[in-house]
């Protein structure tokens, strides 16, 4: 069944009820995952353009983000006028992770904006004087073939990451946690590409090229493609911090709060090869690790933090508790969705049978969840 325009469909129809109603209960049109790509894209320009005498063709990049701030701008005012339809909903919630590959190309071409120089001899330096040596070079030891193809098939699988956990979620019409882990993921990724501005740096297998051994990693399948793929599409001064280890990290601190420890302990061995992997294949200093842990860590918790600001904004909101209360008096017909009960109406917003859930029918129906757990 197609669904109905917001202005055809009647109150029951809709799954509406007393919190869509009022203009205080309205969804705000920008939420924290607008926040984080219009605010890095803000940001970005604002520093290409102080220190634009470093990055060639500066008027071209600025553009570029111009650009990308008015797609999504259309994005969002195309999702607030036909918030029913499904592939507006999939592209509003994932649009972050989509444009992300050409937010980093285009942060490549710009890394030298504040310093104008790659800075790998100072991270060499300090990594000299944390470890008394470079664990790129000690690596060397235990190279070895097979070890670098499972090393590899670590590095690769940074690219499932990102795409299979929001995919399943938004089968699943999982919406308000596909938001949870789009937002962190991107709040991770985004992050990593400020840093890029602030600390270029180029990784050990070009500071340290001549002294390697051996000087290019050999695999079977995936380190020859991978290889190839860095050779032709990766900017250089794109190391610190590693968006591999936080994007990574991000997903499984994002899995572990939506599905469990269970999910989180099945992840946890892949994430913690992939942050090793990093600097077995010579792309990262063990600084850019750190760091790209310490940026996982702190979207995670920014992350958290911000919605349980919005839960308390939707507890003292008078309309959501009139809601609560009336769907509580029917719980005992609810179905089962996830780990709570809710009311059918709620219910049926998962069904496909009425109408396509909404991103506010979605965090609507998990905040009363929460509430009757």
């Amino acid at each position: 069944m197609h669904p109905l325009r917001e202005s055809e469909r009647s109150p029951a129809h809709r799954g509406d009820s007393p919190v869509a109603s009022g203009p205080a209960a309205r969804t705000s049109i920008l939420r924290p995952l607008d926040a984080i790509v219009l605010g890095f894209l803000a940001v970005a320009a604002t520093l290409v353009a102080i220190g634009h005498d470093h990055v060639p063709r500066w008027p071209l990049y600025l553009a570029g983000y111009a650009a990308t701030a008015a797609v999504v701008g259309a994005l969002l005012a195309a999702y607030a006028r036909r918030p029913h339809d499904r592939v507006l909903t999939a592209l509003r919630l994932s649009y972050p992770l989509v444009v992300a590959p050409v937010v980093y190309t285009m942060t490549g071409g710009t890394v030298l904006a504040l310093r104008g120089r790659y800075l790998d001899a100072a991270m060499n330096r300090f990594e000299s004087g944390v470890w008394g040596g470079h664990p790129a070079l000690w690596l060397d030891a235990i190279v070895s073939r097979p070890l670098t193809e499972l090393f590899y098939a670590c590095y690769v699988s940074y690219y499932l990451y990102i795409v299979v956990p929001p995919v399943l979620l938004l089968l699943r019409r999982r919406l308000a946690d596909l938001e949870r882990l789009v937002t962190t993921v991107a709040a991770a990724v985004y992050t990593c590409y400020l840093g890029y501005l602030v600390v270029p740096v180029r990784g050990p297998v070009h500071s340290l090229a001549g002294q390697l051994d051996p000087p290019v990693l050999t695999g079977y399948l995936l380190a020859p493609a991978q290889q190839l793929l860095m050779a032709h599409a990766d900017p250089a001064g794109t190391a610190f911090p590693s968006a591999h280890v936080a994007g990574a990290w991000a997903v499984c601190l994002a899995v572990r709060r939506i599905q469990g420890r269970a999910a989180f302990r099945w992840l946890l061995p892949l994430t913690i090869g992939l942050t090793l992997s990093v600097v077995y294949t010579r792309y990262h200093y063990t600084a850019d690790v750190a760091a790209g842990l310490a940026v996982a860590f702190a979207a995670d918790r920014a992350v958290t933090r911000c919605l349980a600001r919005q839960l308390v904004g939707c507890r003292d909101n008078p309309q959501v508790v009139a809601c609560r209360k009336s769907d509580t008096a029917v719980v005992g017909a609810g179905s089962t969705i996830g780990s709570g009960t809710v009311a059918p109406r709620a219910a049926s917003l998962y069904s496909g049978r009425d109408a396509t859930p909404t991103l506010q029918d979605d965090h609507k129906t998990v905040s009363r969840r929460n509430e009757m757990s």
